[in-house]
């Protein structure tokens, strides 16, 4: 009899202690009795210490099936079955608190900037919900949404012969299938936050416009600030249901004529979008602004002009400042164009002086196009202004001249008059 309960109660601390082991390699933890060699501080969870817990795991599954062959099973009296039960009971509510002991202290809870999550909303954010965000929107967890329709697509060539396009779709099958084994960057308990905040409609997770921020805000005050923004009529213009298919649709018939008066041109046809969807818009908050306005941000993926668009822009992008000299690369390129001698000990620092300098966009303004906005809307305002030989001299001289006031106010201080300063 008391064999037996021996037996039975190796088994169960045995199990315990093997599931312990795997909530610690879900979670992406270490136990106190692991050796420390297996912690890094460039790492919060080594592949090391992942192996090191796998065959911990292994071996005593190993235990638990060695004790269950080694004889036959013997039903033990009441009150020892309840006290087997009883001790199974506090061994596992101290095993969850040792879990989440080592949750809490675990080194992925300084992976993040905390610091950069900003809540706007009614929901109360648990401390995992801002750790998990506070790695940012851009954080790759090892996963993949994509279907398996949507990776043959997108490696979808319609001048490729009936055997590549099979040999490429295995290929696409066996990469979707060893993806889909890999196992998840991040802890469990990152995992299900996600999984919460994504179920959670009141809400709306965006990037800050300025920062790299991830901002939380209700999702009704979010599309009231979208709605103002649309009912701005100087900028945007209310268009009838059907207006993109028909806009997406002249483009194609243009767009094939053109392209079929050349060799080269016939080449590109493929990449006219048979079903193109209107392109898409979204807004990111101006935190650093009074009223938390939106900036409007619209996505052209997978509409008509998209792919050919994609094309084109190769060859272009590197001839950017060789055509034409009013293309500016960056706030340094702007200095040392400038008229005004600045020393070179501050253009080295110029970029941090000048955030705030005004981008010189009528001189690189792009020709007038058509952006439909969820079939409901277009922009109406004229993307490529005329400006007279005044108003671009005036433009850039106010551009000069805030790019002085920040150098003087570094250089001399609020104090001093900046005209007084020779460059």
């Amino acid at each position: 009899m008391w064999k037996e309960y021996y037996r039975q109660r190796r088994i169960a601390s045995y199990t315990l202690r093997g599931r312990f082991l795997m909530d610690c390699l879900e979670e992406q933890v270490l136990p106190e009795s692991a050796p420390r060699q297996l912690r890094s501080d460039k790492h919060p969870f080594t592949e090391s210490a992942r192996v090191y817990l796998e065959e911990a795991c292994k071996n005593l599954e190993d235990k638990v099936n060695e004790l269950h062959h080694d004889i036959d099973s013997l039903a033990l009296p009441g009150w020892l079955s309840r006290k087997l039960a009883k001790e199974y009971t506090v061994q596992s509510v101290k095993l969850k608190r040792e879990l989440a002991r080592l949750c809490e202290v675990s080194d992925w809870n300084i992976v993040g900037r905390l610091d950069l999550v900003l809540n706007l909303s009614d929901r109360r954010l648990s401390s995992t919900e801002k750790q998990v965000l506070s790695l940012g929107l851009k954080f790759d967890i090892g996963g993949n949404g994509k279907g398996f329709n949507e990776f043959i697509n997108c490696n979808y060539k319609w001048r490729d012969r009936d055997a590549d396009k099979g040999f490429t779709q295995g290929v696409v099958a066996c990469y979707k299938a060893l993806a889909q084994s890999n196992i998840c960057v991040i802890p469990r308990r990152y995992k299900e936050a996600l999984h919460t905040l994504s179920q959670d409609d009141s809400i709306i997770i965006s990037q800050a416009d300025k920062g790299g921020g991830v901002i939380v805000m209700n999702k009704n005050d979010y599309l009231d600030k979208m709605l103002d923004l649309l009912n701005d009529h100087t900028t945007y213009e209310r268009k009838p249901d059907g207006n993109a298919d028909n806009e997406a649709e002249k483009f194609k018939i243009e767009a094939r004529n053109i392209l079929r008066k050349s060799v080269k041109g016939k080449k590109l046809l493929g990449l006219l979008e048979e079903a193109p969807r209107p392109p898409l818009m979204h807004g990111l908050p101006k935190v650093h602004k009074t009223g938390i306005p939106m900036r409007p941000i619209t996505s052209g993926i997978g509409s008509a002009p998209h792919k050919l668009a994609k094309r084109l822009a190769k060859p272009l992008s590197g001839t950017l400042g060789s055509i034409s000299d009013a293309h500016l690369r960056n706030s340094s390129d702007l200095i040392r164009r400038s008229p005004i001698q600045v020393p070179k000990r501050e253009v080295v620092r110029a970029n941090r002086w000048n955030r705030n300098v005004l981008a010189l966009g009528c001189f690189t303004c792009p020709k007038p196009s058509c952006l439909l906005l969820k079939r409901q809307y277009s922009f109406r305002v004229n993307l490529n202004p005329k400006f007279t030989d005044g108003d671009i001299k005036e433009h850039y001289n106010q551009t000069i001249d805030r790019v002085t006031m920040n150098k003087c106010t570094k250089v001399i201080g609020h104090n001093e008059d900046p005209r007084r300063l020779n460059f």
